[in-house]
Parts: C-alpha cells; sequence; structure tokens
C-alpha cells in the first residue's frame, strides 16, 4: 500500500463518515492541497506508531485551540476525538482545562462546536 492508501485509509479510521466530503471539498479548491493532507497528514504523521490515535487527537485539538484556530480544523479533530475514544464528557474537561492556557474565548467557540 503507498502513502496516499494508506493515509486514506488512516483519515476515514480518524475522522470517519465525514472523511471523503473533507477530501473532496479540498480537491475541489486544490488537488495537491488534498494530496498533501492523505500522502503527507495521514499517510506519514498518523500512520506513525509509538501514539495511540486518542493522544493525538488530544494534541491536535489543544495546540489548535493554543492558536486560536477554532474554526472547521478544530471541529474536525473534536469530532475524530469522539471517533477514537474519547467521550463527550472527556473532552467537555479537557476544554474546561485549557481555560487555564488558551482562555474562555477558545474554549467558548471549542464547546459550541462540541455541541
Amino acid at each position: 500500500m503507498n502513502k496516499y492508501e494508506v493515509g486514506k485509509k488512516r483519515i476515514k479510521e480518524i475522522i470517519g463518515d465525514k472523511a471523503d466530503n473533507i477530501i473532496q471539498m479540498f480537491e475541489a479548491i486544490s488537488p495537491d492541497f488534498a494530496n498533501y493532507i492523505v500522502d503527507f497528514a495521514y499517510g506519514d504523521l498518523y500512520a506513525r506508531k509509538g501514539l495511540s490515535d486518542k493522544y493525538r487527537e488530544l494534541a491536535a485539538v489543544a495546540c489548535l485551540m493554543g492558536k486560536g484556530n477554532t474554526g472547521l480544523p478544530l471541529k474536525t479533530h473534536l469530532t475524530a476525538m469522539l471517533n477514537v475514544g474519547w467521550t463527550k464528557e472527556e473532552i467537555i474537561e479537557l476544554l474546561i482545562f485549557l481555560v487555564g492556557y488558551n482562555g474562555f474565548p477558545d474554549s467558548v467557540s471549542a464547546m459550541l462546536m462540541l455541541k
């Protein structure tokens, strides 16, 4: 299996049913960019050994919030957290905890996305 095929498999495992829609959305804008997401992000980074998908998604959400990215990427990774085994209650606790590091505005946005 090449990296693109691995990436396609991994993105579906992580994001779930919406993975194909996300890929198609980016392909319509830029096939090259869509390829980077599938091939590099999921075919390389998410295919590495050493971290569980639960920890990867925890890191992704914390980093996105830390950078103030509370749009589609955060929504996608909050959904992914649910797909890889986090409970809604655990995610809510994470968002409350991150108030101390990221502030209320980002946590408010994330809570609304989680809703």
